[in-house]
């Protein structure tokens, strides 16, 4: 089978490689985890040079499609969030998506997903949930540790719930709020969230869809309810220093000017 592509100017080649790569993904000749044949073999199937060649998948590889693995070779990534992540970045970015718009987004959607879960989650699943949040408890005293277990244990009740676009779409949302999560965490001793979601998963445990929706939700809004009066204090904070900064200034003024 020939890849070759068209003749084409040296600005869409780029463009050209990746929508081949796509159909090879779609045809399941490339599959995810899978290592991807050398680089000349690629250049010559296509029929490019392997400058632009290169430039294709230094563009795969930003967007999160591709891993290059120095002295072992280029490989397929195997999970969606790697690829979603960088560009629900941007989009938070460029679009000023704030904080706010993303729990309110958390607050729609994973009250359900818990509630899935709760419905759908095997004993090995509850078993699961059980352990990420033991690994909670033992990094109480160490803020990064406890902040990336409480992504875990969010992550694995999205994969619980069964629905694998939400699953993929609210890991890439989590990551993006992880600075907030930082931020909150530091607002509340770390057993106040331990608590909240042992009664979440008090609830999956008990296949209580009602409940485990209830206390997703009351978990939400009590991370909501921190974040606004974080953002109270950082506006007061940055009213007072600009006070301050304005005074200093107006003591420093010449009398006679």
């Amino acid at each position: 089978m020939s890849l070759k592509l068209p003749a084409v100017s040296k600005d869409d080649v780029t463009g050209r490689l990746i929508g081949v790569f796509k159909n090879l993904i779609s045809e399941g000749i490339l599959t995810p985890g899978g290592r991807l044949p050398a680089e000349r073999d690629l250049a010559e199937t296509f029929g490019v040079s392997r400058s632009s060649l290169r430039q294709a998948l230094k563009v795969l590889e930003i967007m999160g499609v591709i891993s290059q693995r120095v002295g072992d070779g280029t490989y397929l990534n195997a999970g969606a969030p790697s690829i979603l992540s960088e560009s629900m970045e941007f989009l938070i970015l460029l679009d000023g998506i704030s904080f706010h718009e993303l729990m309110e987004a958390r607050l729609i959607v994973e009250p359900e997903l818990a509630a899935r879960a709760a419905i759908r989650a095997t004993a090995e699943d509850i078993a699961d949930l059980t352990t990420v949040h033991a690994g909670m408890e033992r990094s109480k005293k160490d803020a990064s540790r406890f902040i990336e277990a409480d992504m875990l244990l969010h992550q694995t009740l999205f994969r619980i719930s069964g629905n694998r676009v939400c699953s993929m779409m609210f890991t890439v949302v989590h990551q993006s709020v992880h600075k907030l999560m930082a931020l909150t965490a530091s607002l509340v001793d770390p057993e106040h969230t331990l608590m909240l979601h042992r009664r979440i998963i008090t609830a999956i445990r008990k296949s209580d869809a009602d409940e485990a929706r209830r206390r997703m939700a009351e978990h939400l809004q009590d991370a909501t309810a921190l974040l606004a009066k974080t953002a109270a204090k950082q506006t007061e904070t940055r009213l007072l220093m600009r006070l301050t900064k304005l005074a200093a200034q107006m003591d420093n003024r010449d009398p006679a000017g």
